[in-house]
């Protein structure tokens, strides 16, 4: 009985510091029962009292009747902050639009290698002086151009040692070694459809008296799929050696396989001038601007009306200038438009004006999920599923790569009965036969639409 008073009094000093805000020490298991006191965690979601920003407990006295006041967690700077998962009932939210990024990968090129065009003793004297070293020079003597290959000073990448160039010797003509790489990716499973689609009736009269290029890896002329063909096949690398054909032959094949193999081509009849420029092997097959241009030349050379190149890479001077003149001896390019995704930045050589650029779209006339996009794009092409030769028999290919040669064959058509025909106007041809998908009229998606024929092999 003598203790009431005591705990009578303690009960009210306890009252009175928690009327004025005072704050009590407490263990971590402590609970005030009737106050709803809690210790909060990281969870929005806790009822009780509130901590403040020192992590003391700030208990205020409940009016009677009132609900228990809601837990708050103690403010914790940004860094310290939980990121909590969105709740089932979160509001869904739509998707943003695909926004075109600058690539992540940087543009990949030669090391040790700048190259200059046209450039004369005088010029390549100063170039020494640099202390660079003069290389070989080769002749590209139907595109009346000369490339000489320099090597770059020690301790100074190509991008550094073009620079230099540009600055020293601003009237000279100078360009990076870039490389480029086949636009593939496998496929496992589906048939072929591509002809049906482009409405393409195939014969073994179709490319009778055609004369068509490739630049890509080495085509094997003793696959089934090639064998009888009318093929000619030159290798570039300065060893001789012949590089990995399971690309080229694929292209090949789609271009003029035999009628009666397992992989008939378009234009069986044709005859078919491939320029193995490619070099490595694995992940390193790769072919560069200088060994593109030699490639291109010799199909010059030969008097092809069009030229398929399957591959992509970095925008190069002296590509583009090959290009050009090319076009003006009214050679026609047709190129892959890329693999690297709708947020990619055009791929080369398909973003030159001078080419026409093919992207891919599937048997359902969907976009190819990886391929580029922008308004370069010139027309779309089958290119998923895509049935080719592979190294144990077929396989299902996928990619833009595989899409140009429709767009090759169909232009290789438009050649043979216009022969003069420049660019612009075959470009109008496949423009007022192709089918319109996407967008009403031409749309960096499909360009102009899926190509279409209506000539058929006589």
């Amino acid at each position: 009985m003598m203790l009431q008073p005591y705990c009578v009094s303690i009960q009210w000093l306890i009252a009175v510091l928690l009327f004025s805000g005072t704050a009590l020490p407490m263990p971590d298991s402590f609970s005030f029962e009737g106050a709803g006191i809690a210790r909060a965690d990281d969870d929005d979601d806790d009822d009780g009292g509130r901590f403040g920003a020192s992590g003391g407990f700030d208990a205020r006295p409940a009016r009677p009747g009132a609900r228990p006041p809601r837990a708050r967690p103690a403010v914790k700077p940004p860094s310290a902050r939980k990121i909590q998962p969105a709740r089932a009932t979160s509001p869904v939210r739509k998707p943003r639009p695909v926004v075109q990024q600058p690539s992540r990968k940087k543009p990949t090129f030669e090391p040790r290698d700048v190259l200059a065009i046209d450039a004369d003793e005088a010029l390549l004297d100063r170039v020494k002086s640099l202390g660079f070293t003069v290389g070989e020079t080769v002749s590209l003597s139907a595109l009346e151009l000369r490339v000489t290959r320099l090597r770059t000073p020690a301790k100074m990448s190509p991008p550094q040692a073009l620079d230099v160039l540009q600055r020293q010797i601003p009237n000279g003509n100078f360009t990076l070694n870039h490389i480029y790489r086949v636009d593939a990716d496998p496929c496992r499973d589906g048939r072929c459809y591509g002809s049906a689609l482009i409405g393409w009736e195939r014969s073994e009269r179709c490319g009778q008296g055609i004369r068509i290029g490739m630049t890509d890896t080495a085509a094997d002329r003793n696959h089934a799929a090639l064998n009888g063909r009318k093929i000619m096949v030159r290798t570039f690398a300065e060893d001789g050696r012949a590089s990995a054909a399971t690309h080229g032959t694929a292209v090949a094949a789609l271009l003029v396989g035999a009628p009666g193999s397992d992989f008939p081509g378009l234009l069986p009849g044709a005859e078919l001038h491939a320029a193995d420029t490619f070099i490595g092997v694995g992940s390193q097959l790769r072919t560069n601007a200088l060994l593109l241009g030699q490639g291109l030349n010799w199909l010059l050379e030969q008097r092809v009306s069009v030229v398929n190149v399957s591959l992509t890479g970095s925008d190069n001077r002296l590509l583009h200038e090959i290009l050009k003149r090319l076009s003006q001896r009214k050679i026609t390019v047709v190129a892959a438009a890329g693999n690297g995704g709708p947020a990619a930045p055009p791929a080369f050589p398909a973003a030159y004006p001078e080419t026409i650029a093919v992207t891919a779209v599937d048997s359902l006339l969907r976009p190819y999920r990886m391929a580029n996009r922008g308004d370069y794009v010139t027309v779309a092409a089958p290119g998923v599923r895509i049935w080719t030769p592979g190294p144990k028999g077929g396989q299902y290919r996928d990619g833009t790569s595989f899409a140009a040669p429709y767009v090759t064959a169909v232009v290789a058509q438009l050649r043979g009965r216009w022969t003069d025909s420049n660019l612009a106007e075959l470009v109008k041809q496949l423009q007022s036969n192709a089918r319109d998908l996407g967008a009403t009229g031409k749309d960096p998606v499909f360009g102009w639409g899926l190509v279409r024929t209506s000539m058929h092999c006589e």
